[in-house]
Order: C-alpha cells, then structure tokens, then sequence
C-alpha cells in the first residue's frame, strides 16, 4: 500500500514578479460523532486496514495445513467459551473445540478425509480376561487414529457442506444442481460462513465496544454474542444463524471421541461423567470358570447406578445452563429440524 503524501510544494517554481500570496488560514473543522457513530467507524476502518494482512496471515495458515488465522483463532475461541465457559472444569477452547472445528474444515486436505474415525477400538478400555471375567491387563492399539476413506457420495456431500456449491468441480455441481434448485439455492460452505461470520463478530464487538471480541471481558463477549444471535442473517439452507451452527459444533467438539481434534484427553467426557467408547470391555463380562455373564459393579446392567439409587441425578447448574442455551439457539428453527 502507497503511502499518502503532502505535495512536493518546494519543486513548485514560484512566479519570481509576484507578491507572495497570503498565508492560506487553517481552519479547524469540528466532526461531532457520537459514541456509537465513532465505535462504528473504528471497527469499520480496522477492517479496511487488517485486510492485506489477513490476506498474507491466511496464506501463511494454509501452507501450515490451517484454515484459521491467528485472528480468526483467538475470536473462536473466545466465542466457544461463551458456549461452555471455563471454570472448576475446561472450557471449550481447552477441550480443543477450535482445533475439531479446523479439522472438519481441512478435512478434505489430508491424505484420508478426516471425516470418519476407524475402529473398532480405541485403546482406552482393555480386552476381557475371560477366564476371570475381569478386565484384563492388554490393551488393543488406537485404531480410531487411522480414519476410513468415505464413499464417493459421502466425499461429495461433505465437500458440499465444507466447500459449498461454488467450491465443487463442475462434474459436482451438475450432480447437486436438482437439490440447489429444489432446497433454495447454491449453498454457502462452511469454510465460508466461518470466515464471514467471524469477520462480522469482531466488526460487532468493535462497534459495541470499541475492541475485537477477544478482547472483551467475559459479560460483554456473552452480550455481543446473544446481539449475533439475534441480527446476523439467517443461513436458509441450515436454517440456523452463524452462533448456532457454531454452537452444534461446539458440543460435537467437546464430547466427540478425541481423535476428531476436540475433547482433549477425554475431559470433555470426564466433565459430565461419561466414560465413552467402552469397547471392547464392555459392561457384561464372561467367565470361561463358571459360564457366565459377570456385570461390572461400577456400570450394573440390571439394577440402577449406584450413583442413582435413590432416583436419577438431577441436572446441576452447570448442565441446566447448557440445556437452556440449546433450547435457546434452536427455538426458531422449523419444526423437524
């Protein structure tokens, strides 16, 4: 970008005959804005300013396998953390849930898609003795690291959700076009809608408050974000606006197995006292010294948990509040959805 400047006036040659002319008054021109016109015009000129950066910044993610900028980064993870906020227990951006997002929007940029993790084990529970019936002491390895090729209807339907319509080979958007014309029309990728809409979160935290969102205290993150919720536009096809298709991936994120890039270390599932994959111990286990099925006394299969004994656990706070942000950012969609 060229940088403006004053003109040249000493390369001016002056008419020798002539009396210098007066000094040209300066005036000072008062511009009255107010709070909110001047907070508008800030996060409308950091946008204009961050663009060739953006445009180096993103090149530089995506030959290190990102999608992300830095930026973009910081303002997802401060918006994931207004969906489940940090406290005694991880946030989602400790769970990783940044890093599920990225994966699902790279997915098609690795050898094997990164959309369906293998099996059948996992190696975080063991085999069975089954002379005893007890949980034996081997370990199977980590198969769901290694990730299934998907079908070619499979790969075309998530190329279609990632990349959109625009995105597809012309082969591709032949094959979708029936759909485009039957459900509305091309449909936008969620490469796309994240990078719009975080765009538009930090021009709305900019104008709300006069900082990007990541720089906002943790109430006024939580205000811009329910101010999201209501005015940015509706994606027709999904039928949701930006902070809910961010918030169902937010809860896939935390709780999904962690292979996928989120739940890091299981916490997630630690958090709200799910154990997850249980294979291939399992909860019955058999006993080749009496020829029977053996129940796990901490997991029972024919009576209640012990922890629910007296009736089943009631929702904490904690859960209560994720429960009712649910309810909220799925209120409007039509029903079946």
């Amino acid at each position: 970008m060229s940088r403006l400047r004053l003109p040249d006036l000493h390369r001016v040659a002056p008419d020798v005959g002539a009396p210098p002319p007066p000094p040209t008054p300066v005036r000072a021109v008062a511009i009255l804005l107010t709070r909110r016109q001047f907070l508008r015009a800030l996060g409308a000129a950091g946008v204009v300013a961050a663009t060739p950066w953006t445009r180096a910044t993103r090149a530089w993610a995506a030959r290190r396998g990102r999608f992300f900028t830095g930026a973009e980064r910081r303002t997802l993870a401060a918006l994931v953390d207004t969906i489940i906020p940090p406290d005694a227990d991880p946030g989602a951006a400790d769970l990783g849930v940044v890093d599920y997002i990225e994966r699902l929007l790279t997915a098609f940029e690795h050898r094997v898609p990164t959309l369906y993790a293998g099996g059948p084990f996992s190696g975080r529970n063991p085999f069975i003795d089954y002379d005893t019936g007890t949980p034996s002491r081997r370990r199977p390895r980590n198969q769901f690291r290694h990730f299934v090729a998907p079908s070619n209807l499979q790969a075309l339907y998530w190329r279609w959700q990632i990349h959109g319509t625009d995105g597809l080979s012309s082969d591709e958007r032949a094959r979708v076009a029936p759909l485009d014309a039957q459900l509305g029309g091309p449909l936008s990728g969620l490469r796309t809608v994240y990078r719009d809409g975080l765009a538009q979160l930090d021009a709305l935290a900019r104008t709300e408050a006069g900082k990007p969102f990541a720089k906002l205290d943790p109430d006024t993150r939580s205000h811009v974000r329910d101010l999201a919720a209501q005015r940015f536009p509706l994606d027709a096809r999904r039928g949701q606006r930006f902070i809910g298709i961010v918030a169902g991936h937010t809860f896939e994120g935390a709780f999904a197995a962690p292979e996928y890039g989120g739940n890091r270390r299981g916490r997630g599932w630690a958090m709200i006292g799910l154990e997850g994959d249980s294979q291939p111990l399992g909860y019955a286990l058999y006993a080749r010294a009496d020829d029977a099925m053996h129940e796990r006394a901490d997991h029972p299969l024919s009576t209640p948990n012990p922890a629910e004994v007296a009736g089943p656990t009631p929702l904490s706070a904690y859960a209560d509040a994720i429960q009712q942000f649910i309810v909220a950012t799925t209120s409007g969609l039509p029903e079946g959805c």
